[in-house]
């Protein structure tokens, strides 16, 4: 199977190029990806960097250029619904939380012509939890909302049910819906939102998490 890995920031992509054999680099259009295997898997891991442009495009040229048949974005979140500090979140639906066009009679969040909300395949979230489960780690499956805003405040979220929030998820969501590919979104838990030490636990803990989620993608990655 050929998977394509999108994080956005060095510390959640490091643990994963160190795991990859057999690597080549190529550059396209700006990105780096690096084509290896692990555990027989073709994979293509891509340090996107931020936001929702960056994502869309490194899931498409991920799509297109290496024909890719998983996508899988990992990287850190920040909690909201009874979600704590060091969670594993697994997305099962994403949204977007600031696209807003009501006024022409769209819900919330949606874009014309896509679902309200990005539904993962089942059977991924199954294959996942499964994993997970074998390996004696605890998780959280949930809405996870992304927008190009750092959100730091509970007012700022517009999903009563959402668990966590980020800024590539939906990104990645949307684009690979739009090629009829699978994907995952995979978020460990930095800070928690509205939380008075949310922003120093952000900095305390970013790139710890970042960490944890790339071993937590990498365990997924050896027993798939």
């Amino acid at each position: 199977m050929t998977i394509g890995i999108i994080a956005a920031m060095d510390s959640e992509a490091d643990i994963l190029l160190d795991a990859l054999d057999e690597v080549e680099e190529i550059h396209t259009l700006g990105f780096i990806f690096n084509c290896g295997k692990i555990n027989d898997n073709d994979i293509i891991l891509c340090k996107s960097g931020v936001g929702k442009v960056n994502a869309a495009m490194a899931t498409t040229l991920l799509i297109n250029e290496f024909s890719a048949e998983l996508i899988i974005n990992t990287g850190i979140a920040g909690g909201i619904k009874d979600c704590n500090t060091n969670d594993i979140v697994i997305a099962n639906e994403l949204a977007w939380n600031d696209f807003d066009i009501r006024i022409f009679g769209y819900p919330y969040g949606q874009v014309p012509g896509y679902p309200l909300r990005f539904i993962v395949n089942p059977e991924i979230i199954v294959l996942i939890k499964s994993i997970l489960s074998k390996q004696g780690l605890d998780y959280k499956e949930g809405l996870i909302i992304s927008g190009d805003s750092f959100i730091t405040s509970k007012d700022m979220i517009n999903y009563d049910d959402a668990i966590a929030c980020e800024m590539e998820g939906c990104a990645v969501a949307q684009a690979s819906t739009k090629a009829s590919v699978d994907f995952l979104v995979l978020r460990y838990i930095s800070d928690i939102v509205g939380h008075e030490s949310q922003i120093d636990d952000y900095h305390k803990f970013e790139d710890e998490m970042a960490n944890r989620s790339a071993s937590i993608t990498l365990e997924l990655l050896n027993n798939l």
